[in-house]
Order: structure tokens, then sequence, then C-alpha cells
């Protein structure tokens, strides 16, 4: 298994919130920032899109999909000189909305969000880029995934909720699958690291074998490299050194048992993911996620009941 499916399998959604906008000409919209993912689909007509801070706007053909995977805030008008609704929050819309601003719309913008579990665990989304952009194309399987959205979101039919939730998530899959698709083979940056034949060998045996006594030397010696050259080129790639990204990664599989499995003492769950001390994992564990692991556990219940 390959480290980014080892990573995608733990990105668990939790919740997500989908609207249609049926806009008028002239129209823009301007989005607050958010503590979660935050997707667009221009179904019908262009415009163009920024991020909060950016001068330049970048242009949206009809069936481009954005994504922004750390909420940033963030405008989509039909031209750069539109006035823009401001500070619109998507929860206010409800979990499946249709917002008609216009009897004769110009624009078809479908709005979303990906609100994961063991967020502030996950190695995946800090090294995301600010924002996805995928245009457009009549081949691509997000089509049919975004037809079956729309189609469950304007129909009434029980559990429609659940039903989007489950293509919410094989919709963000698919987004990072086709967006490493376009990124192809980079030579440099977070991608770069699973094709490197260093660094990827060592992500490879981080996910699978999490319970390992791994140091730098050890991790530098299975990939046959020097110690040395293997931090700088791991640090380099990843954005942090070995053992740190170790930790994270461990602490993302903890929080997952401490929520899935109630039966599983926390001395279990640190010796599955490589620590020999009760102490030194709870230690670890609130360091990343702001709480010991029973008060993450007791949360975890409270918020399922």
């Amino acid at each position: 298994m390959d480290p980014l499916t080892q990573i995608l399998n733990l990105a668990h959604l939790k919740s997500s919130v989908y609207c249609r906008s049926e806009l008028g000409s002239p129209w823009g919209l301007h989005f607050a920032p958010r503590s979660c993912a935050v997707f667009h689909v221009l179904h019908r007509g262009t415009g163009f899109f920024r991020l909060e801070g950016q001068t330049e706007w970048s242009p949206l053909q009809q069936g481009d999909l954005l994504l922004l995977p750390n909420g940033q805030e963030h405008t989509i008008v039909e031209t750069p000189t539109t006035q823009p609704l401001r500070n619109l929050e998507l929860d206010q819309w409800g979990e499946c909305a249709l917002m008609r601003w216009s009897e004769t719309p110009s624009a078809v913008l479908l709005c979303g969000t990906f609100n994961f579990e063991f967020l502030n665990a996950t190695s995946l989304f800090q090294y995301l880029p600010s924002v996805i952009h995928i245009p457009y194309s009549t081949e691509s399987p997000l089509n049919r995934i975004l037809e079956l959205m729309a189609d469950e979101a304007e129909a009434q039919r029980p559990a429609k909720e659940v039903v989007l939730r489950r293509l919410a998530d094989i919709l963000f899959v698919q987004i990072i699958q086709r967006w490493v698709q376009i990124q192809g083979k980079p030579d440099r940056g977070w991608l770069s690291a699973f094709h490197d034949p260093f660094i990827g060998k060592a992500l490879e045996l981080i996910h699978s074998q999490p319970q390992q006594n791994w140091t730098v030397a050890s991790l530098a010696r299975s990939v046959a490299c020097s110690r040395s050259a293997f931090a700088a080129r791991f640090s380099a790639l990843i954005g942090e050194p070995p053992l740190e990204y170790l930790t994270r990664w461990r602490m993302q599989i903890a929080s997952r048992l401490l929520t899935e499995d109630p039966t599983l003492r926390i001395g279990e769950i640190a010796a599955r993911v490589g620590y020999r001390s009760e102490a030194a994992f709870s230690k670890a564990f609130k360091r990343l996620l702001g709480a010991a692991p029973s008060a993450y556990r007791s949360t975890a219940e409270q918020t399922t009941d």
C-alpha cells in the first residue's frame, strides 16, 4: 500500500455541507475562513477566484473545481469588478441547501465542505497547497460523482444526508487522486517525496511499521543512505525532520484507535504505535493533539453519543 493511500485511509470524513447556488448576473460571493476543507464547482458559467491577500484573479471555466484544503478566506466572482456578498458561512445554509439568488441564473456554483476526523494529527493537509484548481475534463471520474451529488441534493429521499456524506468522501479522494495525476512526478515539493528512491521507501516503512523503534540512523540504513544525507533530504522534501513526521503519523493512528476501539487500553495503543512507555506516549499525544489520550477518547465518545 503506497503512503498516500495509507494517509487517505485515516482521513475519515466526519461531516459535510453541500449546497447549490443559482446566481444571476452580476454575481460574486466572498467566503469567510473555515477550519475545514472547502470545495467549489462552477457547474454553469464562467468566473474568477482569488484567495484573500492576493491581488491577481485566476479565471474559472465551466466545470472547473476548486479545493481549499485549509478553508482559507476567498472570493469567487463573475468578473473582477463585481462587488461580492461578504462573509458567507456555508454552515448557515444547512447540510443540503438549494440557494436561488436569481429566477434567471447565469451561473450555478456547487459548494461544499469536508470536515475530517483526526485532522490535527494528519500529515496530509499541512502539505497540500493553499488551493487546488482542477480544470474540467470530459473524461474525469469526478464528473460522475458530482452528478450523483447534484441528483441526491435535489431529490427528496430519506437518508440523503448520509448518501451525500459518503459521496463527499469519495469526491475528496478523487480530487486528491486527480491532482496527483496532474502534478505527475515533480522534482521538488511534498509529492516528489513519494517518488524519491530514498524518502519514498522511508515513508513506506514509517507508515507500514509504526511500531518499530525507528531512529534517523535505522531509517537511513534501511534505505541505503547516509544518516546526514537522509535527514537533510527528508526535511527538504517533507518539511519536517524524520522523527517529527514519525511522531505525527503515530499519533494519527493512535487517535483513530482511541475512538474506534474503546476496549483497547492506553498502554496497548502506545505499544501499537511504537512506545514502550505509556507516559512518553501520553506526553507526545498531548503535545500534538492538545489533550491526554483518555480525555481525547472521552470527548470523542460524547460527540458520538
